[in-house]
């Protein structure tokens, strides 16, 4: 356990985080597992190592990255072309300014993916699959502050196309006679995507949606167009998305190594007496700190009884995100994100306030990191996420008879449920759909959460799928209940060598 001698030390790096966080727009108010120790390649999915990932910094791309990110994006575009070929797909650009709280301007995922486009607001891109064509549609330059803001969009013209591997790139106010023209040619579907999870309408029924930006862009389709077909694309952007390339598998090992260093920095501001804000601070300030682009989604450091699932859900409500002063004797859900090159990050410990677990919490984190290596151990190219969930299902139940504390014999029934064993996907979004099926290259987080007595426990790697096994994206992690001791009482590595 850690004493009140190492308080001022704490104090000084939330302090100096602080001061980051102010610099970079942020300031009080404004407002995914074990196995991360091992080797990449090693599917054995043990044996924790006090190591911390060198500091990174954040290059401009060269010409050469640049036309490598086009290329993907021209053949992703092309995939969709082929599986979408009797209708047109129409993709919006985020369409307004960033809100000032935000760290950065945050593209459309799906956007972004199909171009390369990280700003180009409110343009459109359609993909025409009976022409086999790829159009851009750029709108005019927009207003901040009142100011006209040139130069976030390509301009129209062959230059432009021929660069980005298009078509045309088109003026904004094109689109409506090229897509009348197009339907009155015949062509009657038009693909759209969809949110991962339902958006809110923000109108009672029988009205228009204020809210939303893919709903409201369907809901302007179907108005100006009603003799169209709308269609959901969802499917084929989820498979395009499944397998990363060699270049997006950089990019997400670099914001999981981002990710491990923000762990540490949370892990130490983590003591009786604090706040969860501190903590929250802590990461966001790492996450900027060495060339990231912060966090990719708010920090959460949900700590005691926010850290149960119906309960931190109220978080996206909250003014404050649920901030408390943690208590000695509580759990923490550290679940947090770094942001870098358009790419997010999910990684995750729950972690013990007064540095040590107790006998009971000791129980039920270890065995739900044995289960949770045994599907660390199932996964590969080929498997389905089926049977890495089984894996973990039958590790915990090989283990019930070995259970000393009633309360966990009677909590780890409700780990022998595919509930239980969250999995997902990590992109362009740190939450994306996850396919049934795992392919090398494929890039997930697997999370399972279970509750015992008052204490909530979740764990979180991101881990990369390959042809004979995985690799754990997030080295140097501990996993045990053991390894998270040492490594807090060792200030999380001194917060990753003091970043």
């Amino acid at each position: 356990m850690r004493t009140h001698g190492s308080r001022p030390r704490r104090a000084t790096r939330f302090l100096s985080s602080l001061s980051i966080l102010v610099c970079a727009g942020f300031g009080p108010g404004t407002g995914s597992g074990p196995g991360a120790g091992v080797a990449p390649g090693d599917g054995s999915g043990g044996g924790f190592r006090h190591t911390a990932p060198p500091a990174l910094v954040a290059p401009a791309p060269s010409a050469a990255a640049q036309a490598a990110g086009a290329s993907e994006a021209a053949a992703r575009r092309k995939r969709l072309l082929h599986d979408l070929a009797d209708g047109i797909l129409l993709v919006h650009a985020r369409s307004g300014p960033k809100r000032e709280d935000q760290p950065g301007y945050d593209q459309d995922p799906t956007f972004l993916h199909l171009t390369g486009l990280a700003v180009a607001p409110g343009a459109i891109l359609a993909l025409d699959g009976p022409a086999g064509a790829a159009h851009l549609f750029v709108a005019p330059a927009p207003l901040s502050f009142g100011r006209t803001v040139p130069g976030l969009s390509p301009q129209a013209g062959e230059r432009s196309a021929r660069a980005l591997g298009l078509t045309s790139v088109r003026p904004w106010e094109r689109f409506v006679p090229w897509l009348r023209g197009r339907l009155r040619e015949g062509v009657r579907r038009l693909y759209v995507d969809a949110p991962r999870r339902p958006e809110m309408a923000g109108a009672p029924p029988g009205m228009r949606p204020v809210a939303g930006p893919l709903g409201l862009w369907r809901a302007a389709l179907r108005e100006s167009f009603p003799e169209a077909e709308l269609v959901s694309a969802v499917d084929a952007l989820r498979a395009l998305r499944w397998v990363k390339s060699p270049a997006e598998v950089a990019l997400l090992r670099a914001n999981a190594r981002r990710t491990v260093r923000a762990l540490a920095a949370a892990a130490a501001a983590i003591a009786p007496g604090v706040r969860q804000r501190r903590v929250e601070a802590a990461v966001v300030a790492a996450c900027l700190a060495d060339g990231g682009q912060g966090p990719s989604f708010w920090p959460w450091a949900m700590s005691g009884p926010n850290a149960h699932v119906g309960r931190l859900v109220r978080a996206f409500y909250d003014r404050d995100h649920l901030d408390r002063t943690m208590q000695a004797g509580e759990l923490v859900r550290v679940d947090i994100g770094c942001r870098g090159g358009g790419y997010g990050a999910d990684v995750g410990r729950t972690l013990p306030v007064s540095g040590r677990f107790s006998p009971r919490q000791r129980e039920a984190w270890d065995l739900l990191v044995a289960g949770y290596r045994a599907g660390l151990r199932a996964m590969r190219d080929g498997v389905v996420v089926s049977a890495v969930r089984a894996a973990s299902r039958r590790r915990v139940r090989e283990l019930l008879p070995t259970l000393r504390d009633e309360e966990v014999r009677d909590a780890a029934a409700r780990l022998d449920a595919d509930s239980a064993w969250h999995l997902h996907g990590v992109g362009v979004e740190s939450g994306e759909e996850a396919l049934p099926v795992l392919h090398a290259g494929s890039v997930l987080a697997y999370e399972p959460m279970f509750v015992v007595g008052d204490d909530a426990l979740y764990l979180e790697d991101m881990i990369l799928v390959t042809a004979t096994g995985h690799e754990v994206l997030n080295t140097g992690l501990p996993a045990t209940a053991a390894e998270i001791e040492a490594w807090m009482a060792a200030g999380a590595s001194s917060s990753a060598h003091e970043r």
